[in-house]
């Protein structure tokens, strides 16, 4: 369960590029609501680490969870004729016995539109119905819809994206995912999340997976 768990959130953490879910502490100062925040640094296309970070997390069955996430973007190549910078992707999350690691690489172009994106672990190639991203500088209660995600494994998955207020002068940039499989049935619902302060640096991260046939949900996040 945690592997198909993982498949889905890696989906997300790579067509997005941005996060969701927003933590429940009520913020001690409200961010000025007025307030322009890049998201450059979490869509950054320069070579070398984009973020990497040890996670904790447990799931609904009581089960606690140690692990880890790295971010690292690839020199550019040329990709069906469109110069893209590859982003590869490394989960891994130990706990209740149980031991894995996935690995995902994303293809985005000059314009940061996603283009593909390739799950090693499964062999599943994804591609956005049409290119399109989160811009890259936002503020609070802007929203949007990214284009749906079509799996070479007959599944697909819809997504939308939010900033919230995280308090203190952050934002919290919300990506939700619904994926669906061949019989466009929901299998799972799953927001990830990154903090970002003044200075668009990535502060915190947190992901939340809900599979809907069983009401199991993990969740893990930054430590």
């Amino acid at each position: 369960m945690l592997k198909s768990i993982f498949i889905v959130a890696l989906v997300l953490l790579m067509s997005a590029c941005g996060g969701g879910g927003s933590d429940s502490t009520p913020a001690s100062t409200p961010t000025n609501p007025t307030q322009t925040f890049s998201l450059a640094k979490l869509q950054s296309t320069t070579l070398g680490t984009v973020y990497s970070t040890q996670l904790s997390g447990s799931d609904s069955d009581g089960t606690n969870y140690t692990g880890s996430i790295s971010l690292a973007n690839r020199a550019q190549e040329m990709l069906s004729g469109v110069l893209v910078t590859p982003r590869d992707l490394l989960l891994s999350l130990s706990g209740g016995g149980t031991s894995i690691a996935v690995t995902a690489t994303s293809y985005v172009d000059t314009s940061n539109n996603l283009i593909s994106l390739v799950i090693q672990t499964t062999g599943v190639t994804c591609t956005p119905v049409s290119p399109n991203n989160i811009p890259s500088s936002v503020k609070i209660g802007d929203f949007g819809i990214l284009s749906t995600l079509v799996c070479d494994d007959n599944t697909t998955q819809e997504s939308n994206w939010r900033i919230e207020d995280a308090g203190n002068g952050n934002i919290f940039a919300i990506t939700n995912a619904t994926a669906k499989d061949q019989f466009n049935a929901i299998t799972s619902v799953t927001e990830v999340s990154y903090t970002l302060d003044s200075n668009g640096n990535i502060i915190a991260f947190k992901t939340v997976v809900t599979l809907n046939a069983s009401s199991f949900t993990l969740t893990y996040s930054s430590v």
